[in-house]
């Protein structure tokens, strides 16, 4: 082989070595998430947020960066992107949801400060706070940035409502503080916001174990599922609560509507596409609810009398005289937080089984409630 062929097969070598090394080595597709992915590369990934609130357009990323694997190592081109060391060794929090996840795979002890304690339901965070005085920094416009500068977290995590009164990861960004942004709370199946615990298994070096119990915790969800197969009939649901001359509920499209269809129940605004809030006037309403034999989720009410200090003309709704209303407010703390809107979202399971005894009683008689109780 003469010198010249030698150095074009050599060339072409390096070539090809180089380009592949721009690819990523794995690319991991969630299952049912839809607002994050990850890239994997030697010694770095790349975490990619879609979508973090409704109407963002904004392309989130950031590089997360292995304990072993220096900056300097880094492509140019990489260097801009927001860098985040993992595993991550300490934590601020301020999403609720985001303590039931890490409660979930033991890395509480990683938190040094929260938005506010009087939100957490959680005994085991509280009882944190007071060992380990964990500082309340707040969130959004009451904010206490100098506090989480004096703590030099590794990590901030936020989230985002596109609103700049209470949006507070621009100022990170402009404080230069490391913050990742959480969008649980957009999917629209119940199954992929758990999945954002993997989210947290590759930020704090818990890959297999968010693996393993996210496959423990879709499996139960789906035997419920098809154990829900086996009902008589679907009945119809009501849910939301009247607001002045409104009546506010979820869409059609939206997470808990995939619950009740998980449930086996029929959604009184199923064919609504909509993934957030739906808003229609109360007449309206209260005229579709008529056939309904189930309300969920009657605001924060928590008695019959408080519901019509506030809207008398519920009483005249058939479901009324049968007493089926439920409130997710079974478990509340002493602070008045309720552990639906902490923990539900990492015990998809939990709530479905909640669900299923409420509307098929028969199928699971011995079943006992999580987070629904009765209205009386």
């Amino acid at each position: 082989m003469n010198k010249r062929l030698k150095f074009l097969l050599l060339f072409f070598l390096l070539f090809f070595l180089a380009s592949c090394a721009k690819e990523p080595t794995l690319n991991v597709a969630s299952e049912r998430a839809e607002h994050f992915s990850l890239d994997y590369f030697d010694g770095y990934k790349i975490l990619s947020i879609r979508e973090a609130w409704n109407g963002d357009l904004e392309k989130h990323r950031w590089l997360l960066l292995d304990s072993a694997f220096k900056e300097h190592e880094l492509h140019d081109s990489l260097k801009k992107m927001p860098i985040i060391h993992i595993p991550v060794k300490n934590v601020v929090i301020l999403s609720t949801t985001a303590i039931a996840f890490m409660e979930r795979l033991d890395l509480l002890d990683k938190i040094i400060a929260i938005e506010n304690r009087n939100l957490i339901y959680s005994e085991k965070m509280q009882n944190l706070i007071d060992s380990l005085s964990i500082k309340q920094v707040g969130s959004g416009n009451k904010l206490d940035l100098e506090t989480i500068l004096i703590l030099k977290p590794a990590l901030v995590l936020t989230f985002g409502t596109g609103s700049s009164l209470y949006d507070d990861y621009p100022r990170f960004k402009t404080a230069e503080i490391p913050a990742v942004l959480t969008a649980e709370w957009m999917e629209s199946h119940p199954l992929a916001r758990f999945e954002w615990i993997r989210f947290f298994g590759v930020l704090f070096g818990k890959e297999r174990e968010a693996d393993s119990i996210f496959a423990e915790t879709q499996k139960r969800y789906d035997s419920l599922v098809q154990l829900a197969l086996n009902a008589a009939k679907k009945p119809l649901v009501l849910t939301g609560y009247p607001q002045g001359a409104e009546w506010l509920a979820g869409g059609g499209g939206s997470y808990f509507a995939r619950f009740l269809q998980d449930a086996k129940a029929k959604y009184i605004w199923e064919s609504n596409t909509q993934s957030g809030t739906l808003t229609l006037g109360i007449e309206t309403a209260l005229q579709s609810g008529g056939q309904a034999e189930f309300w969920l989720h009657p605001s924060l009410w928590t008695s019959k009398a408080e519901i019509l200090q506030h809207e008398p003309r519920i009483s005249m709704l058939p479901l009324w005289q049968s007493g089926r209303i439920y409130q997710s407010s079974k478990r509340v703390g002493k602070n008045g937080s309720r552990d639906f809107y902490e923990s539900a979202v990492a015990n998809p399971d939990l709530v479905l089984a909640d669900l299923i005894s409420i509307f098929h009683p028969e199928i699971l008689p011995e079943h006992d409630f999580v987070y629904y109780e009765i209205v009386e």
